[in-house]
């Protein structure tokens, strides 16, 4: 759990024992910041997390294209064999004139994780190398509002529940396409959990112009 600041920006709070600090000005990467009081980590800048969300950012980059392209499901119903991938899912909508519901389906789930994937790939890659651009900060800010827009959870548990209800009627067969999209969900998640917002912050404001 990140550490609470108070009022005064000088000031933070232990997340633990609510023992108020005085806030570094500037933690140097690698170093520790402990609470005297109960032990607990407030701040651990390192650049290793830069790197990490790195990672996470290519492969999830990696696996995008094949989890919305490649189909999901292969369904078999009376002699008939559908394969459907989220592509499809979003044509479907379209041709029966659900167009409110396939333009919002297109943009949470195609276009909301391919904008936030390059934004922070853009800014991981401008600060883990160090290269000064006017953009950062704006690109990292983008990132933070589009973050409240993923639903690859909610659509993965959506499938559950449609493969237990379709489960006594049909067959059913995962295809390749919903190892990608897991794969896809768990590097999102990971970006999620690994980035570290304050470092990101405070390296923007030493190398961002």
């Amino acid at each position: 759990m990140p550490p609470i600041y108070a009022i005064d920006k000088h000031l933070m709070a232990c997340p633990v024992c609510d023992l108020f600090l005085e806030r570094p000005t500037l933690l140097k990467e690698g170093h520790i910041m402990q609470c005297p009081r109960c032990s607990e980590v407030l701040e651990h800048p390192t650049r290793l997390s830069i790197k990490n969300d790195f990672i996470c950012v290519v492969v999830g980059l990696i696996f995008y294209f094949p989890a919305m392209l490649l189909p999901i499901i292969q369904v078999s119903m009376l002699g008939d064999t559908e394969r459907m991938s989220l592509l499809n899912c979003v044509q479907t909508l379209f041709q029966t004139g659900n167009i409110g519901v396939a333009l919002g389906f297109f943009f949470t789930l195609f276009c909301v994780p391919l904008f936030k994937m390059s934004l922070l790939l853009f800014v991981m890659t401008r600060l883990y190398y160090k290269v000064s651009s006017c953009y950062i900060a704006s690109s990292f800010k983008l990132y933070n509002a589009f973050n409240a827009w993923g639903m690859l959870d909610i659509l993965l548990l959506s499938f559950i529940v449609a493969g237990i209800k379709l489960n006594a009627d049909a067959e059913l067969s995962e295809g390749l396409g919903l190892y990608s999209f897991i794969i896809l969900l768990l590097s999102s998640a990971l970006q999620t959990q690994l980035l570290d917002k304050r470092l990101v912050w405070r390296l923007i404001e030493r190398h961002g112009d």
